[in-house]
């Protein structure tokens, strides 16, 4: 039997699952005791093999998922890099939710760093071997009041060969009278939503589901999918963000920059606010992929993991 058990302020549980999630430096469970830590990571494992890990807690401004592997080890995230301290591999933030800066970290505005502080967060199995990463969150301003109430959803899916994917539901909803997605017109911050800082890969190449290729020629731009390719310790290595049909914006307009990083955010309010009254929510769906080499004289089917998630 594969065990599940992870470091919770409510103590450990053991479930059958083919894909493990365990607690970084989880003692036996004889030995174990349930400790809530400023920083909290689960590992995500598939057969002993680790594909991700999640951090959260209150020292920390967001969660994030880093690192998160192709099934041949080739690391698709890259957190904290110099450039970009608040750049956290696979993550959600908001540059600007009604003044406040759910993304900079330390580098936000005087007065407006806001914080998105964990509530509850859960593991379970899922009934295809996968497993699931549940977390509740509230998104607080630096005067201590909340704005947003979200719930999200990591499932991580059995390997596929050389592929690992996740699946990432977000539901966001006002706890506050009204809160505006991207509230100044005057200098719009499109890099929000979901985001991925990258690699890095050499010899990147970002390309789209309409057939474009290079970060310019996509920034911005309507599509069902983006992605980047290159090479990572010698192997090849493809990352991608699958934007589901049910998105209110969908195709969505991608956020995309190769010049100086590596960096994809799926932006589901680029070039307009997204308002929401208070008890109204918004929901997101996206797949990531994380690809290692693909058999030999074969490329990956990008459009097809993308039609069997949005089915």
């Amino acid at each position: 039997m594969t065990r599940i058990h992870r470091l919770a302020p409510r103590g450990l549980a053991f479930l059958a699952a083919a894909l493990l999630i365990a607690a970084a430096d989880a003692l036996p469970a004889a030995e174990s005791t349930a400790v809530r830590q400023p920083c909290e990571q689960i590992r995500v494992l598939w057969q002993g093999r680790e594909v991700a890990i999640h951090h959260s807690g209150p020292a920390l401004d967001k969660s994030f998922i880093h690192p998160f592997w192709t099934p041949d080890r080739r690391c698709i995230t890259y957190d904290a890099p110099a450039d970009h301290i608040h750049h956290r591999g696979l993550s959600v933030g908001w540059p600007d939710l009604s003044g406040v800066d759910f993304w900079a970290e330390i580098n936000a505005p005087a007065g407006r760093r806001g914080k998105m502080v964990p509530r509850e967060v859960f593991t379970a199995p899922l009934h295809a071997g996968g497993a699931s990463i549940a977390e509740v969150n509230d998104w607080v301003g630096e005067d201590g009041k909340a704005l947003v109430r979200e719930r999200r959803q990591w499932r991580f899916l059995p390997p596929r060969g050389n592929v690992q994917l996740v699946d990432v539901d977000l539901a966001l909803t006002a706890v506050a009278p009204e809160v505006v997605f991207g509230s100044d017109p005057q200098k719009p911050r499109e890099y929000h939503g979901l985001t991925l800082r990258i690699g890095p890969f050499e010899q990147p190449r970002f390309f789209n589901s309409e057939g474009a290729e290079g970060d310019q020629n996509i920034h911005g731009k309507p599509a069902r999918w983006v992605a980047l390719s290159g090479l990572q310790n010698g192997g090849p290595v493809t990352a991608a963000i699958l934007d589901h049909p049910s998105n209110e914006r969908h195709p969505n307009r991608f956020f995309v920059l190769g010049t100086g990083m590596q960096f994809i955010s799926s932006s589901p309010n680029f070039g307009a606010p997204k308002v929401l009254k208070e008890d109204q929510s918004w929901n997101l769906r996206y797949r990531v992929v994380a690809a290692g080499a693909p058999p030999e004289g074969r490329s990956w089917d990008l459009d097809a993991l993308w039609k069997e998630f949005a089915e």
